[in-house]
């Protein structure tokens, strides 16, 4: 029976001498700068990206010694190539149309987590994400934000018509809950809705809309894999049958005073009594997704705005703690009313289609691109990102170790290929993660590098998988599940969107693509959330690729075995996408305050970008931030 076809070498073997052992023709299609979308394997926070990184924050010294070459002179260096890094250089250029701008990143592609996927199965190629998936809530982005994505050609309506909404009706599916057999007893897969508060229909809006209605949770219990006991403590949390025993607890004059502290997973063991495990991961993983949190992670009040159940309704909540601030705010209720939280405003590629637009617009010669749906199907020729008679040069694999305000200017040191290399500038744009620019910025006060190292960011994974065929899914009837006592506790047929050459497939005896996602803070870990982020970081860096290929095939063959799926003869291609840093903490906190407001100070010419300096993880704070950052310059 036919296997995968390509593994980027289990660990990336193509960029060591182990390649040389290899046929050429597969060196070649592993060789970085040719066209990284298209590598399987481990991606994202890849093999050779943060080694150096991990040395320059752990062993706290700089390389020594002088650069193999003269310091290349420009009038901006960008550390980081994501979408803020990028829209920075962009801006800058809007302003300065002659300046000479430098990008500089440490990854082998370009975008940071608005990352491209490719495959070939089957004679086609099958496009996806490696992370930024789409536009959230457009309506409500900023003049800034809102005005790039016009110039950039990108119409929001015409986006939102390319979503098939009709598409899983028309095969007649819906969400689903899998119980695994380690937790429940029996691996069973159950169209239902999640347990939240929120209606079916909307959990679909949010998550991959067009699905038909599934059932609500609570009308689903008579055929999930529980014992008497679970069943008796389920239907208490449905009820709120604890309504007094809670507003006695929540109401206590030790906790209501730090009502923004307790745990959602405490008022389940204390209020309702629950110590099962699996009840435990039940009820308090389905917001892993959007907070990147285990269950143990997430507060009451992150608990409340997720419609986590047997927490009272916000208005009864206010009323108990006599705090009108948990109530919903004008700005949520017009949200909702305008219906602008249907999540339909995706590119095939996620938003690694505004990446690709930025990279054109700054290096034409990158792609034959007018507009956004060229780009979508364009070839990005990598080597011309980085040519010496281009104004603006995007340098792949090069990871910044210092940067230090100069005379009138700036000089940015950095590692390429294990070598030291210098640059200065006018201006510099820090748009990569706070918690290394502490470390790379000498200059900075000791306050401001220590808001820079709260200011976490959570580690998660996304793995595409693409499927030769999925009849299983359909007969199965779930097209994307929860999984709160699986590896991955999220997994989903991908979004069906239409644009040029790129379609869904019309029929389940064609090749798709799948998304499963893994939260690796431990679920009911004990200890503070820096202590929870730094365990799963380990656990993520310390897997390889056969560990996270092991448990795709294990989990997708227990989830949709019993419908005819099986893993050797329907997976085709996996690919790893791994970030170590990924989603912004938006509780960071140092010495009482958000981390990002004193993290984001300017420093001289140095000025801060990215969504650290927001404290959102948004596409549209990254952009918001790069805007801010370049007020900020002094002028040339």
């Amino acid at each position: 029976m036919p296997d995968i076809s390509r593994r980027d070498f289990l660990n990336g073997l193509a960029f060591t001498g182990a390649a040389a052992t290899l046929p050429a023709s597969v060196v070649l299609a592993a060789s970085p700068g040719l066209y990284p979308p298209a590598l399987t394997g481990l991606r994202g926070s890849h093999p050779g990206a943060y080694e150096q990184a991990h040395q320059l924050a752990w062993g706290g010294q700089r390389p020594a010694g002088k650069p193999v070459a003269p310091a290349e002179q420009y009038d901006l260096v960008v550390t980081g190539a994501g979408i803020s890094g990028l829209a920075a250089a962009y801006f800058y250029r809007q302003q300065y149309p002659a300046a000479k701008v430098l990008l500089l990143d440490n990854h082998d592609d370009f975008g940071g987590h608005a990352r491209r996927n490719e495959f070939s199965v089957g004679g086609k190629t099958l496009i996806s994400y490696g992370g930024t998936q789409s536009f959230d809530h457009p309506g409500s982005y900023s003049k800034v934000a809102s005005k790039l994505l016009r110039e950039l050609g990108i119409d929001l309506p015409a986006l939102a018509q390319a979503y098939d909404l009709q598409y899983f009706q028309r095969h007649g599916m819906s969400s689903g809950v899998f119980y695994d057999a380690a937790h429940f007893g029996r691996n069973v897969l159950l169209r239902s809705a999640q347990p939240t508060t929120d209606a079916p229909s909307a959990q679909a809006a949010a998550w991959l809309p067009g699905m038909l209605d599934a059932p609500r949770f609570a009308d689903t219990l008579a055929r999930a894999p529980l014992n008497a006991a679970q069943r008796r403590q389920l239907q208490a949390v449905l009820a709120g049958g604890a309504q007094p025993a809670l507003a006695a607890w929540l109401r206590d004059g030790k906790r209501a005073p730090r009502f923004e502290q307790l745990r959602y997973t405490d008022l389940l063991r204390e209020v309702y009594g629950i110590r099962d495990t699996a009840l435990l991961l039940l009820l308090s993983m389905p917001l892993a997704e959007d907070a990147a949190l285990g269950g143990n992670a997430i507060t009451l009040p992150l608990a409340l705005e997720g419609g986590l159940l047997g927490l009272p309704s916000a208005a009864r909540l206010a009323d108990w703690l006599d705090d009108d601030s948990l109530l919903p705010t004008e700005d949520e209720t017009e949200d909702d009313a305008e219906g602008d939280a249907l999540y339909v405003h995706h590119f095939p590629d996620g938003n690694a289609t505004l990446a690709r637009l930025l990279v054109q617009r700054l290096i034409p010669t990158v792609a034959k691109v007018t507009n956004p749906v060229q780009s979508v199907a364009a070839a990005f020729d990598y080597r011309k990102l980085d040519q010496a008679d281009s104004p603006v040069r995007l340098r792949l694999r090069s990871l910044v170790v210092e940067a230090v305000n100069q005379g009138q200017g700036v000089r940015v040191r950095y590692l390429r290929d294990g070598k030291l290399y210098e640059a200065t500038a006018r201006h510099s744009v820090m748009a990569g993660w706070h918690m290394l620019a502490a470390h790379i910025l000498p200059e900075l006060p000791a306050s401001q590098k220590a808001a820079m190292r709260a200011n976490l960011k959570l580690p998660l994974v996304y793995v595409q998988v693409a499927l030769r065929r999925w009849p299983a899914f359909q007969r199965a009837g779930v097209a994307a599940a929860y999984c709160p006592g699986s590896f991955f506790q999220f997994v989903q047929l991908d979004f069906p969107v239409r644009m040029a050459a790129v379609a869904p497939p019309a029929n389940t005896d064609q090749p798709v693509v799948l998304l499963m996602i893994r939260m690796p803070c431990p679920p009911l870990g004990e200890g503070e959330v820096p202590d929870l982020l730094r365990q799963g970081r380990a656990e993520l860096l310390g897997a390889d690729f056969a560990s996270y290929e092991n448990q795709v095939r294990q989990q997708l063959q227990a989830m949709y075995g019993a419908h005819g799926f099986d893993a050797k003869r329907d997976i085709a291609a996996i690919t790893v996408n791994r970030w170590a840093h990924g989603y912004t903490w938006e509780d960071a906190q140092y010495q009482g305050e958000p981390a990002h407001t004193l993290a984001a100070r300017p420093l001289g010419r140095i000025v801060m970008a990215g969504t650290d300096s927001t404290g959102r993880a948004y596409t549209d704070a990254a952009i918001d931030a790069a805007w801010q950052a370049l007020r900020q310059l002094p002028r040339p």
